[in-house]
């Protein structure tokens, strides 16, 4: 059957029959497909699944039909089909449960995009004449359908908008900034490698101790597939990596790109001298055996194994077939660590600790009936293995098991009250590298902590004998991330001990005594790795400067990493913030924040809310790229003359248990919402702040918080953009007094808030409020950030600066009177 294309018609698709077979080979398509115009295509949906097309094609009209193949795989399932008048392209529908977008497949460059996706539901997709635009049907629940006509993807090279008028600098030049991610230590410590992100650039570079950092691994297409999970060979002379994101509750793997084939989530190895990564399999959590002779990862249930051969040189020569080395019955293998003699595997499973003999694959479980067990680790000489024990009802325990016998004893056990639940260290404070270890062992019969007992986290260290537990860094503040030095001396840990704004790196013995200051000043520091030769690797980042990677030497010389910031970044333009404190509105806690003054002020201000809610900004680049991304879209209001207030609200993390645990959080109290209202209060103080110019914005939690900030005071809050908010309810609560004009953004493959939650708000919205000035954007396949792709990224930010801005400063901030990207009402 042929679409005709009339003068003035639509090219309308017959409709797709479900349940036929594919083709067999040169065989006539199945009845129910879909021919293009020229009659040399014929596609189809898959009767096994509804989630793939597929097609035959012929060389003209009368030719024989070649095999059937698939075009593409997409999320959620695919409905009615419409080959575009020239036959090169392909719409169809793209339900989603309680949303559905109009999708199209270019034939030739193999890919795929949507038009105008919404919260909505879109259907019947019909070309217009010439195919630049595409019909549709857009539905919401309680009005009438919407007939919509918008323009088809061009599948063109996107470009960074263009500067706005009075930008000092774009969101682009600011967002493009390097991140250099934790660092990840050899086996003997004498180098490191790191993530980056570069604009369009995923890579990892290497750094030895004493020299220069290098580029090894480079993925320059920005397909928004994310590098993580690193592991270096003993030596350094190799690197493993993991390339693609956890799966969602489908299974599926983050496809930002939309790619036709859906991505895998995979491990790799490469040498760090360079070269072409080599793939392992699918899988993640790589580690190297302590002789570097095979590596080890986990895919499912099973733990997989490779081979390796290096040359006399050193280098990697060789990587073995990929293999099962011990499959589980049930349940998925996590934290691996090898003992250091690397005869035996400790792994978590089950709420349980195991260990694989790696010479007879046999495995043998610590025994813990009616307990929990988690974060083990090896001693130092590899004997006994420690671990961390709950049980129902109990305070939380350290135990500790002999490898011979795996007997288990209790060693220590937390008191009731204050500090009986555990509260974890940061494991992954960059969110890209592996778990760290929660005990940590000396190397004379000490274990390493935290604990909450006096309301703040701290480290304490205990006898493995068994004994009284002794306080490691007494203070106002906590630990956040904490890893033991080389020879099994002292803590490295990053603490805002003494500077309640920032994170500064200490130095500590097991047994107490004064810790030792190593890093300081105005930036921020994280992530320590201690090397080799008492030489140390972090991250930093200042009010200016972007996460970077430094080796500090015993001396106190730094050593920096690569890459170089861009030309086009705003180094000098940027301003610094100020920690400040203020009251909330009703109680009068004392509120903690950053206050961005901009040199130039013209009266407009706004209130950032972060995400979370359990975080804690920073006067400075954050350690989280999602903060370190929002800190750069502070600073770009700040270039428009906007004083913005970063609010550290109840609920967030390093002020103290009191602090993160406030009563009434959340929900229809939102007691953390005085802090917003005394952050308003606050900001409306300051000089050259006029009350008509105040805004808000925020993403996640800080996306919840603009909408109920917008809903109950828009008489206060003048403009809003939530990004990814589990507004819900709170939000609909409040519609009669929803008067601001407000745009919500948020990717449709969000693991952290639930799409369904925005797409009631807007239904609601739609159904009940259109008086309200209100836009969307959706991004259909991002994830909660929706910075997978730095596309994505920037069309995300600049769409919601416009707006912002726009209505702040009405035709005057931005270079269009409205944003372009999202359906304004």
């Amino acid at each position: 059957m042929v679409a005709v294309v009339g003068a003035a018609a639509l090219a309308l698709a017959p409709a797709v029959v479900f349940g036929t077979p594919a083709a067999a080979n040169g065989a006539p398509p199945p009845s129910g497909a879909v021919l293009s115009p020229d009659g040399k295509r014929a596609a189809w949906v898959s009767a096994d699944d509804a989630t793939s097309i597929w097609s035959e094609t012929r060389t003209n009209s009368r030719a024989h039909w070649h095999a059937p193949e698939r075009l593409l795989s997409i999320r959620g399932t695919v409905g009615k089909l419409a080959f575009s008048p020239d036959s090169k392209q392909l719409a169809f529908e793209n339900p989603r449960g309680d949303h559905g977008f109009i999708a199209v497949y270019d034939v030739k460059k193999d890919k795929i995009d949507y038009v105008d996706p919404s919260f909505g539901t879109d259907s019947a997709p019909a070309w217009r004449p010439g195919g630049r635009q595409i019909s549709f049907v857009r539905s919401y629940p309680g009005i009438p359908d919407q007939q919509l006509t918008e323009p088809a993807p061009s599948f063109g090279r996107w470009t960074p908008p263009p500067p706005r008028a009075n930008d000092t600098f774009t969101v682009a030049d600011i967002l493009q900034a390097p991140i250099s991610y934790g660092p990840q230590a050899s086996g003997d410590g004498r180098s490191v490698a790191y993530v980056t992100r570069e604009a369009y650039d995923r890579g990892i570079y290497f750094m030895p101790s004493g020299g220069s950092s290098r580029q090894i691994v480079s993925y320059p297409n920005d397909d928004g597939q994310e590098l993580s999970q690193l592991a270096l060979s003993r030596t350094g002379s190799g690197v493993a990596y993991v390339r693609g994101s956890s799966p969602n509750g489908d299974g599926e793997i983050l496809n930002p790109a939309s790619t036709p084939d859906p991505p895998h989530r995979e491990v790799y190895i490469v040498s760090s001298r360079g070269g072409k990564p080599q793939l392992l399999g699918d899988g993640l959590a790589p580690a190297f055996t302590p002789d570097d002779r095979m590596i080890v990862w986990v895919n499912g249930t099973s733990i997989m194994s490779a081979a390796l051969t290096w040359d006399h040189k050193g280098d990697l020569a060789r990587v073995g077939h990929s293999q099962p080395l011990l499959t589980l019955a049930s349940g998925t293998p996590s934290n691996l660590r090898f003992s250091p003699d690397g005869a035996k595997l400790l792994y978590s499973r089950s709420n349980g600790v195991e260990v694989l003999d790696m010479r007879t694959r046999t495995t043998t479980a610590v025994a813990h009936t009616g307990a929990s067990d988690a974060n083990p680790v090896w001693s130092p000489d590899g004997k006994q293995i420690a671990f961390r024990r709950t049980i129902s009802g109990q305070p939380w325990a350290i135990w500790v098991a002999d490898t011979a016998t795996l007997t288990p004893r209790q060693v220590w056990q937390a008191s009731p009250g204050l500090g009986s639940s555990y509260y974890a260290l940061d494991e992954n404070p960059t969110f890209e590298s592996q778990p760290g270890d929660q005990l940590m062992w000396s190397n004379n019969g000490a274990l390493a902590f935290v604990w909450e007992v006096d309301g703040w986290r701290h480290l304490y260290s205990v006898p493995v004998a068994g004994g009284a537990p002794t306080l490691l860094t007494p203070g106002d503040g906590e630990v956040e991330t904490a890893q033991v030095n080389r020879e099994h001396t002292a803590i490295i840990y990053a603490t805002n001990i003494g500077d309640i704004a920032r994170r500064h790196l200490f130095s500590v013995g097991f047994h107490g005594g004064t810790p030792t200051a190593i890093t300081g000043g105005d930036p921020s520091q994280w992530a320590p790795a201690p090397l080799a030769g008492g030489q140390l690797a972090y991250a930093e980042g200042s009010y200016n400067v972007p996460p970077t990677v430094y080796i500090r030497d015993a001396k106190g010389h730094l050593s920096r990493g690569g890459p170089k910031l861009p030309a086009s970044y705003p180094l000098h333009q940027l301003v610094e913030p100020q920690p400040v404190t203020f009251p909330s509105s009703v109680d009068h806690q004392t509120v903690h924040g950053q206050l961005f003054v901009p040199a130039h002020p013209t009266g407009c201000a706004l209130i950032f809310p972060h995400g979370g809610p359990s975080r804690q900004m920073l006067p400075g680049y954050h350690y989280y790229d999602t903060y370190t991304v929002l800190y750069e879209m502070n600073q770009y209001f700040a270039s428009h003359g906007c004083v913005v207030l970063s609010v550290d609200y109840r609920g967030g993390i390093m002020y103290g248990n009191a602090w993160r645990t406030f009563p009434g959080r959340g929900g229809s109290s939102a007691s953390e919402y005085q802090d917003i209202q005394g952050g308003a209060a606050f900001l409306l103080a300051q000089p050259n702040v006029q009350p008509a110019k105040v805004g808000i914005y925020g993403l996640s939690y800080g996306g919840y918080l603009t909408s109920l900030g917008v809903s109950r005071n828009s008489d206060i809050f003048h403009v809003a953009w939530d990004m990814a908010g589990n507004s819900g309810s709170a939000a609909i609560a409040n519609l009669n007094s929803w008067t601001a004009p407000t745009l919500i953004e948020q990717g449709d493959d969000d693991r952290n808030v639930d799409f369904s939650d925005n797409v009631s708000v807007v239904d609601a919205i739609e159904a009940q409020k259109p008086q309200l000035e209100f836009a969307t954007k959706v991004m259909p396949n991002e994830q909660h950030e929706m910075y997978m792709r730095f596309q994505d990224l920037v069309d995300v930010y600049d769409t919601g600066g416009q707006w912002m801005l726009t209505h702040l400063f009405p035709g005057k901030a931005g270079a269009t009177t409205a944003p372009a990207t999202p359906a304004t009402k």
